[in-house]
């Protein structure tokens, strides 16, 4: 079992194995729902040739894509499933009832790469929601023990039988409509309630679910052989699949109407952030194997039936001690409450919420918790849409809302809510079941009450005692959807950015409010740009200059940039200083920054709008006249003269935006914005706290400021280096001690919620690898990333220390860094012995920081906390091995 704790708010959902669901193979595609056949289809199979599962290598069957479709179900007794398996090519597999394993106790053989489910849904009523109930909840008879009551699982010890053409027939081992016959007649003992597994009565005009799990471990290899003994490595199908089919039995047919369906999450909205589900099975950081797949899988397995044979969990004053797998008499694995809760994590009332080993306090998520729409969408035109995707806000209900607003006991109507304040819940009281939820709690105040806001941080220096100019004094919402009433959206709109005759950077550019650019205010008749706003974005430039003997670098050295609000108002001074002037008849705008010489050296030149966050002395553009974020005067100390001094008002995130300058070529793509917030919706906008207070979130402009010239601690501040660190904390062998806040808590404990080797989660394709053009004629020109500068002091605080790289010496003095100065034009190179890595050895030593890997580098020219001048000297060979098509291809190593 892992578990991981997030800091900064990227989640750590890496969790390696999960409670089973007993049964053998199972599993899903890699990222997209398994199709649901229609009766009579045949277009999986598209070729006439068979595959042998048989005739494949461990290896060859590892690697079979499978797709699949059920062409129908009867259930007669027991149930009969009819499906179809091809591989990617549309050729039929074949052989797969052959695979079978039969231990020294058991009755019957059971098949090692397929298994079944079936639930039947029922309605909601009395504001209950809709629920799955599974039907396979008995256990298998073996030579001693007889069939029992069990929690949901599989059954794959049934007949298969295949009928050619990639077509079986599978024959279920249970019979359902025997099943409620057979609980009922067990014996109940103080934990195991047969009413816990709740109404298994067969009711064919209800829908009914059959899952499929095409998965497990190719024959010979782990558990399948003949008789389950081990005799090689396991060797897993990297891509499980599941195949859902929802039919009504009655009728025989599909489900196709929306009122008899339960879809409330899809898994492609899963995906944005996993990539792929790795638990029950799988390895998180390879992506290999992981036996359930589609969020339609896990809802027939974790269903308030796994709550049977489960004690009350063990309460505290402050929550609960032990494994915690009943709450208030349902189910913590029920997936509504489970889901709910790991996702909730750190931001739970209630401590010690350790579920089936996953330790929900742990966990942060990369994101607002009250984006809501980000996994459940009912808009018909949305891209993860669902049936019943507003159910979030139009179906409340204790289970669901109560597993993230844990502090309320819904049956006496005490506790406390999220804000810590004591709660009679409000004026409903004691709520016994889900029939009153909805008269108070209506769809659209829910939406409202679940409004994406992140509150003020009271360590910022703007209030009294704070000293963190770095943060937000106001409150932050997201710009993406559900804006708290009144919020304006804005957006940047750039024209133009251009070198004039006096080689002075150039913008043209204008801002909206809701889509309509509006234009500033009259400096000489008001003290802010915009009416009912204070603060402003800046105007910014970035390039780079000759270094270490590179003339045209392919990474940003150098900026320039002013501060809109004092350009406007003619304050801007020394290299911010510059003249602003406009409209023209289309509402753009020119700013020149007259202190700062462009070199004719310069390459890469490009413009960008935004990035403001320091509150004391340029604060972000702010909206000030909404009630609910009330603006005050500002309490901190060492407050700027001529700026707001406010705290409060409502930043509603501008994505930043930019521009490369006419006649100069862009640095390479590297990385995309959306890429990133598919998993963090708004990048540095979380729960409690922010990054940047939110003003720099586009994640392709980090390099602008994390230059290969930044450090911190002895660690390279380098975007290539701190983001692969901070991802890949659970592949590190040193912890990453980076901005540690203490001994205890750090980037070290993040965990990525995806498959870490995805590459292209985050990363263009053909950048990381070197095939795409740009980033391959990049290399030569790419600059060494300094890690340390200057003298780090061995009598600092224990604090200090730690986050201290361990790479580094104290006491020991490195020399001052490279600087260039936009002002005088005077580049300043950097010391012989400051400690340096080279470029590519930076990237792959951020998460492959072993002893061995570390020898491996430097052994092929890499430098790692190396001095400038020995680095320099010593060329990489990376792409020697590493280059498309040679042995240790980028790509292919990093592949799923």
């Amino acid at each position: 079992m892992k578990h991981t704790l997030v800091r900064l708010g990227l989640l750590a959902l890496t969790i390696s194995t999960l409670v089973g669901c007993g049964g053998g193979g199972g599993g899903g595609s890699d990222g997209a729902p398994g199709p649901q056949g229609a009766s009579g289809k045949d277009a999986i199979i598209t070729s006439g040739t068979a595959v042998s599962v048989a005739a494949l290598s461990s290896a060859q069957f590892a690697d079979l894509q499978v797709q699949g479709e059920v062409v129908g179900v009867t259930i007669n007794s027991p149930p009969e499933v009819t499906f179809k398996l091809a591989d990617a090519s549309g050729n039929a597999i074949a052989g797969l009832e052959n695979n079978t394993t039969q231990t020294s106790t058991a009755l019957a053989p059971s098949y090692s790469n397929v298994a079944f489910s079936i639930a039947k849904l029922v309605p909601g009523a009395n504001g209950n929601p809709s629920r799955w109930v599974s039907y396979i909840v008995t256990s298998m008879p073996n030579k001693t023990t007889a069939s029992v009551p069990a929690r949901p699982t599989t059954d794959n010890t049934g007949t298969l039988t295949y009928l050619g053409d990639g077509q079986y027939k599978y024959k279920f081992y249970r019979d359902i409509k025997l099943v409620k016959a057979a609980v009922a007649a067990a014996t109940e003992t103080a934990t195991n309630k047969n009413a816990d597994l709740d109404d298994l009565s067969f009711d064919p005009t209800l829908t009914h679910r059959v899952v499929i799990q095409i998965a497990g471990n190719a024959r010979g290899t782990g558990t399948n052989t003949a008789d389950g003994v081990q005799v090689a490595p396991a060797v897993p199908l990297k891509n499980p699949v599941d195949i859902i089919y929802d039919f009504i039995p009655a009728t025989g047919q599909p489900v196709t109407t929306a009122n008899t369906q339960r879809e409330i999450v899809k898994v492609s909205a899963c995906a944005e952030c996993h990539n792929k589900f790795t638990f029950h099975g799988g390895n998180a950081l390879t992506g290999v194997g992981g036996s359930r797949q589609d969020t339609r899988m896990c809802t027939v397995c974790h269903t308030d039936q796994r709550k049977y044979g489960r004690a009350e969990a063990t309460t505290t004053a402050t929550g609960y001690t032990g494994t915690v797998y009943r709450i208030d008499g349902k189910s913590a694995l029920d997936l509504p409450t489970f889901i709910h809760k790991i996702h909730m994590g750190e931001e739970l009332t209630k401590t010690g919420v350790t579920i089936a080993g996953v330790t929900a306090n742990e966990i942060r998520y990369p994101q607002l918790i009250t984006n809501c729409t980000k996994c459940h969408d009912g808009t018909p035109t949305a891209k993860n849409a669902t049936a019943q995707g507003d159910n979030w806000k139009t179906v409340p209900n204790i289970a669901a809302c109560g597993a993230c607003h844990d502090g309320v006991n819904f049956a006496t109507g005490q506790g406390t809510t999220l804000s810590g304040k004591n709660t009679g819940h409000g004026a409903g009281g004691a709520q016994a079941d889900n029939s009153k939820c909805s008269s108070c709690h209506t769809a659209a105040a829910i939406a409202t009450s679940h409004v994406a806001v992140t509150p003020q941080d009271m360590t910022s220096s703007m209030f009294q005692g704070g000293t963190n100019n770095n943060t937000n004094a106001a409150w932050i919402a997201s710009n993406h959807d559900n804006l708290p009433e009144g919020a304006i959206k804005v957006t940047y709109d750039i024209k133009s950015v251009s070198r004039n005759s006096s080689k002075q950077p150039v913008m043209m550019f204008r801002m909206k409010q809701n889509g309509t650019a509006v234009a500033f205010n009259d400096p000489t008749k008001a003290t802010e740009i915009w009416d009912n706003f204070m603060g402003a974005p800046s105007v910014y430039f970035v390039f780079a200059v000759p270094q270490d003997g590179i003339t045209a670098p392919a990474d940003f050295n150098a900026s320039a940039s002013s501060y809109l609000r004092s350009l406007w108002n003619g304050a801007a001074s020394g290299a911010s200083a510059g003249t602003l002037t406009g409209p023209d008849t289309s509402g753009y705008y020119t700013a020149t920054l007259t202190g700062v010489t462009i070199p004719d050296t310069a390459v890469m030149l490009t413009g960008g709008l935004g990035y403001s966050y320091a509150p004391k002395t340029t604060m972000p553009l702010t909206q000030t006249n909404l009630e609910k974020y009330p603006v005050t005067a500002a309490t901190g100390s060492g407050l700027t003269a001529g700026m707001p001094n406010k705290t409060g008002g409502l930043l509603v995130v501008a994505p930043d935006f930019n521009w490369v300058a006419t006649g100069y070529t862009g640095r390479r793509a590297i990385v995309e914005d959306a890429r990133c917030n598919n998993c963090h919706k708004e990048l540095g906008v979380f729960n409690k706290s922010s990054f940047h207070a939110g003003q720099r979130n586009d994640g392709s402009s980090c390099s602008w400021c994390h230059t290969p010239n930044r450090t911190s601690s002895g660690w390279a501040a380098d975007s290539t280096n701190f983001v692969h660190a901070i991802h890949g904390g659970l592949k590190r062998t040193n912890k990453f001690t980076w901005h540690a806040s203490s001994t205890e808590s750090g980037y070290w404990k993040i965990g990525y919620p995806g498959v870490l080797k995805n590459c292209e989660a985050c990363h263009l394709p053909g950048t990381y690898d070197f095939s795409a053009t740009a980033s391959a004629s990049a290399v030569s020109n790419r600059l060494y990333r300094t890690a340390a500068t200057g003298t780090f002091s061995s009598t600092a605080t224990d604090l200090v220390k730690f986050a201290y790289s361990p790479f580094v010496k104290t006491d020991t003095s490195y020399g001052a860094g490279f600087s260039f100065s936009a002002t005088t034009g005077v580049t300043t190179a950097a010391a012989d012995t400051t400690l340096v890595e080279s470029p590519i050895t930076t990237v792959c030593f951020a998460c492959h920081d072993s002893t061995l890997a570390r020898t491996h580098m430097e052994s092929n020219g890499g430098s790692i906390y190396v001095d400038r001048k020995t680095a320099l000297a010593k060329p990489e060979q990376c792409m020697i091995c590493h280059e498309s098509g040679r042995v240790g291809d980028i790509k292919t190593v990093h592949s799923r």
